[in-house]
């Protein structure tokens, strides 16, 4: 009988687990490198502590192997011993970028409540009546 694959079980640190979410926003989660592979190989270090590597076979597909790269960074991650900060100095805080606005100036809340509420009154409803309420509560006629 052949021998049964196993998943290589792996215990983080907290530097390293840092270091991985890291990777996991280059690599996986839309990334700029990310691959199904890639994705799948870092969300299971994260979330399950777990190295699938072991578990691939010939016929896995492509597309579900992480690529080189991507076993190289976290290969080094992994090998860290004392986790060290110097790649946290480098890179420092991840921050949250808004989206442009494109040109124009955002509405203020109450602004855009009042256009949505107004864009709801002259739609007319499913059974072809305008209907509805006043601005006072009351049903309109």
């Amino acid at each position: 009988m052949a021998q049964r694959r196993k998943a290589t079980p792996v215990t983080l640190t907290g530097p390293q687990r840092e270091r991985l979410e890291r990777l996991w926003f280059v690599y996986g989660n839309y990334g700029s490198k990310t691959t199904p592979g890639n994705h799948q190989f870092i969300q299971c270090l994260l979330e399950h502590g777990i190295d699938i590597r072991p578990l691939q076979t010939k016929r896995t597909a492509k597309r579900d192997l992480p690529t080189r790269e991507c076993m190289a960074a976290v290969e080094k991650v992994l090998t860290l011993e004392g986790g060290g900060d110097e790649d946290a100095a480098r890179f420092g805080p991840l921050r949250l970028v808004p989206p442009s606005t494109g040109g124009r100036q955002p509405l203020r809340p109450d602004q855009e409540l009042k256009m949505l509420i107004d864009e709801m009154r002259r739609r007319p409803s499913a059974n072809g009546e305008r209907g509805g309420r006043d601005a006072g509560g009351k049903d309109a006629a």
